[in-house]
């Protein structure tokens, strides 16, 4: 399988994005696996500048990238062939032209066509032109994203070319704060530094033992492309795969530490256990060996709030017991991870 890795900076301020919203839920759950997170103080300028100048259109935009940032590839897509060491630029990514937001726009419709709604892209076309009432109707009811994901969803099929300008304008004044707290400068050198000295090799073979750690085997004709970002030295945003090519984000710390090495096989069952041994998390666990679910119904079942939620699912997602489809938030039991589990205690106290 081809892999290339890079830096596509976009992915860098969303993950500022996801800290400033969900600061406690990370330092919390990079504790319980051993790491103890301080942010930079540019990150934490960054957060506090950002609630700060929260407005309409900004809640919209970071609500939207927090919840809907899987399609970032589609909406900021790389305009020339990625290599290693690519370094793509935020200001590059959200220069488009017309013929390119359309392109974007028939992407979007595709994804959440088949992914949110259940339908043929071409019946989401074929609404949109007929009856966009309907369309907007669908959208309301699709479950785990807030309002403003929703309404700026629709703004995206019945405006593209507004909506496209309500991003990138957002995006921008987004940036100025990247910039005026000094977080862009400062994962700009990292990133420089990282690339300059850390051989192709290493890389790659620190994103091979990721891929083993947590038994993802993506398929091998299409290549998957690894872009680092440093704003949060531990991402695991999970595979996403597309029609032509699979994403992993990564944090340069997983490359420069986590993964360096092959992770022993006792390492991985001690997180295993650690992670059922919890009685919430081994309920959710028997609740989704049922049916897969999503976040809204184990919260329900639970009857936790969507912050505590959220850091159980990070938890067993980081410990492999789960797959979460990052188009539609439906949360499923990784069946060959228990099976692994169970034939590896066999054979650790000779059963």
């Amino acid at each position: 399988m081809e892999i290339v890795a890079g830096y596509f900076e976009i992915y860098d301020l969303m993950m500022a994005i996801y800290f400033a919203f969900h600061s406690e839920p990370v330092r919390k759950s990079l504790k319980s696996l051993g790491v103890d997170f301080n942010p930079s103080p540019e990150l934490l300028a960054f957060r506090d500048a950002v609630m700060k100048e929260l407005d309409w259109s900004t809640r919209i935009y970071t609500a939207f990238m927090n919840e809907f940032g899987v399609i970032s590839p589609i909406l900021f897509p790389v305009k020339h062939k990625m290599v290693d060491g690519t370094a793509v630029k935020i200001e590059e990514s959200i220069e488009l032209s017309p013929e390119l937001m359309e392109k974007i726009r028939d992407r979007f419709i595709t994804v959440l066509a088949v992914r949110r709604l259940n339908m043929e892209s071409r019946e989401l076309k074929k609404l949109l032109a007929n009856s966009p009432f309907t369309v907007t109707e669908k959208i309301d009811e699709i479950e785990g994203i807030s309002a403003d994901s929703k309404w700026f969803a629709n703004q995206l099929l019945l405006f593209p070319a507004k909506a496209m300008e309500f991003l990138a304008s957002n995006t921008r004044k987004i940036l100025k704060i990247y910039e005026k707290t000094g977080l862009r400068e400062k994962n700009l050198r990292t990133l420089k530094n990282f690339f300059a000295s850390t051989s192709s090799e290493l890389i790659k073979n620190s994103i091979v033992n990721y891929l083993d750690y947590y038994d993802l085997l993506p398929d091998s004709s299409r290549p998957l492309y690894v872009t680092l970002q440093n704003s949060v030295p531990r991402s695991n945003s999970g595979l996403m795969s597309y029609p032509t090519f699979h994403l992993l984000i990564m944090g340069v710390e997983e490359i420069t530490k986590d993964f360096i090495n092959k992770i022993p096989q006792e390492y991985r069952l001690s997180n295993l256990l650690k992670a059922i041994g919890d009685s919430t998390r081994f309920e959710i666990l028997r609740y989704l060996s049922r049916n897969p679910a999503t976040q809204k119904d184990l919260a329900d079942f639970t009857g936790l709030n969507k912050s505590t939620i959220s850091y159980h699912i990070n938890l067993l997602f980081k410990a492999s017991l789960i797959d979460i489809d990052v188009f539609n938030n439906i949360i499923s039991l990784r069946m060959e991870t228990i099976k692994k589990l169970t034939k590896t205690l066999n054979e650790a106290f000779e059963l």
